[in-house]
């Protein structure tokens, strides 16, 4: 099994570690044009190229609609392409020359750039190609990176979502699903060994495992997201699944993930705020007490987005581009913020796009396109475990007739809820009992010891009594904020409060706890 997981681009002679969780990644370095080019992955790695060109796809392949990178070496020139959705995030800096799949590696002066700086509190994430240092950018989707001599140029190719008929045809949903299961079974039968799907029950992971042929191969797993990790609607509805095909299937139980901060920030960085801990213990625990043959992982990322579970807002001036963000609260709110932006990458940006946002389809791209710097991590972290993925998602063929649904069968799902039903996997209509309540981070948080926001280093940049109302927060709930977290989480109740004003304090402090302290990580590389 070979797969490129990441690469480094810079004229600097040094080693990069990368192994981050010891698993026996492979590295390769390449000299070309007086730049050392490090390439790091799975097996075979100095071999995985089609057409003469490195490929971070898997299986290998040269496309350009699919999860993909390719680097072509070609005389004076280091020429790195992405895919139309920028699914692997690629991050540059033109001053020092260095270019890389991991962001902290091109950090060398740490001037802030204040408009990525605040985009990055307001969203949550870096956004519209800069990070919150000057030097440190990121390329835009479907684009072309050159190294040639002492200079990076960045060139954009023609978007293939403006072409008019990428929203003009009405699919038909059997070919859609036709078109999952040929992608599906098309690579099943191109790779060996077991087939890990990380399984919520919920539509995406159902339909993934519905779609593999020879289900023998299937490992899935779950984590619960409630109080009772074992009642939750995710644990409840994968083991009923795994009943009905008679998969193997295991139950992760999440206790302390905030210890995986500092790995989660190697490798993500300064690109997002802390979030994905929880993926690191859930694989962590996977791999210790299992083993496998030749794995790979299908992943369901934006399977949801896609089929239709978005409802979208208007998009009519520059400051509803958060409407795009879709932070789930994951954010800091800029009235906290102690510098200004004049919002000009961000104006650039939407004046380039505004009038093809009417297009609930087309906002869905450019949804994906803003988040997938984040979201990545669900096909990048099982990749530095030492595991490949592949996913239909992804694909821009399915991608296309998915959208394309009429919209009354998009909308609320309806044609996967009635696919499910004509084939028995309508779980919603076999009376489960299960919890629905999102819990995990409260709950692990809760038991966690966070260090205290650097309150001289972010005073600078962000107001010095909320980041003392941070620290306060984390440090000890009070009796008061227990009680109402509690009925908080009591279904009517929680509405009524709500209604009322009432907030989780805590979960919000933790929240932004998460994209304050990744700035301070950054300041501190």
């Amino acid at each position: 099994m070979t797969k490129i997981i990441g690469f480094l681009i810079t004229k600097e002679n040094k080693q990069p570690k990368v192994d981050f969780f010891n698993i026996g990644l492979k590295i390769i370095q390449i000299t070309h044009n007086n730049y050392n080019i490090y390439l790091w992955g799975i097996g075979d790695i100095e071999k995985y190229k089609i057409d003469n060109k490195y490929s971070l796809s898997f299986p290998l392949t040269d496309t350009l609609f699919d999860r993909n990178i390719l680097i072509s070496l070609e005389d004076d020139k280091i020429i790195i392409e992405n895919d139309w959705l920028g699914s692997i995030p690629v991050f540059y800096n033109k001053k020092d020359l260095i270019v890389s799949t991991l962001p902290n590696f091109c950090v060398k002066d740490k001037t802030i750039h204040k408009e990525g700086l605040f985009n990055f509190c307001e969203f949550g994430y870096s956004v519209f190609e800069q990070t919150m240092f000057e030097d440190v950018k990121f390329m835009r989707y479907f684009s072309k990176l050159i190294i040639s001599n002492n200079n990076i140029y960045i060139k954009y190719k023609d978007d293939p979502i403006l072409n008019s008929d990428f929203t003009s045809e009405i699919s038909d949903e059997n070919i859609v699903i036709e078109k999952m299961q040929n992608y599906i079974s098309n690579i099943e039968s191109k790779i060996d060994g077991d087939i890990i799907l990380p399984t919520s029950g919920g539509y995406d992971s159902r339909i993934l495992i519905y779609l593999i042929k020879d289900k023998r191969r299937i490992r899935s797993f779950t984590y619960g997201i409630s109080k009772n990790q074992s009642q939750s609607i995710e644990v409840v509805h994968a083991k009923k699944i795994s009943e009905i095909y008679n998969t193997k299937w295991q139950q992760i139980e999440l206790e302390n993930y905030h210890n995986y901060i500092d790995k989660w920030f190697d490798i993500y960085g300064i690109s997002t705020h802390l979030h994905g801990m929880y993926h690191i213990e859930f694989y962590t625990k996977m791999l210790q007490r299992n083993c496998f043959d030749r794995p790979t992982l299908l992943s369901g990322i934006f399977g949801d987005v896609w089929a239709g579970s978005i409802k979208y807002r208007n998009v009519n001036s520059v400051k509803d581009l958060i409407n795009l963000g879709y932070t789930h609260g994951m954010n800091l709110d800029i009235n906290y913020l102690s510098i200004q932006s004049k919002g000009k990458i961000k104006q650039k940006i939407f004046e380039g796009i505004k009038e093809y946002l009417k297009s609930d389809k087309i906002k869905t791209v450019f949804t994906i396109r803003m988040k997938i710097i984040l979201i990545s991590y669900l096909t990048q972290l099982p990749e530095y475990f030492g595991i490949p993925v592949w996913t239909p998602f992804l694909n821009f063929d399915i991608v296309k007739a998915t959208l394309n649904i009429s919209d009354d069968r998009r909308r609320n799902r309806a044609w996967q809820r009635d696919f499910f039903k004509k084939v028995g996997l309508n779980l919603e209509d076999m009376n489960l009992k299960s919890v629905r309540t999102n819990r995990l981070d409260y709950e692990i948080a809760r038991k966690a010891k966070f260090e205290p926001i650097d309150i001289e280093l972010l005073s600078k940049f962000i107001k010095k009594e909320r980041i003392i109302e941070i620290n306060k927060l984390l440090e000890n709930i009070s009796s008061y904020e227990l009680i109402k977290n509690e009925l908080l989480y009591i279904p009517k109740i929680g509405g009524v409060l709500r209604r009322l004003g009432f907030k989780n304090e805590y979960l919000k402090a933790l929240y932004e706890w998460y994209v304050i302290k990744a700035i301070e990580k950054g300041l501190k590389l």
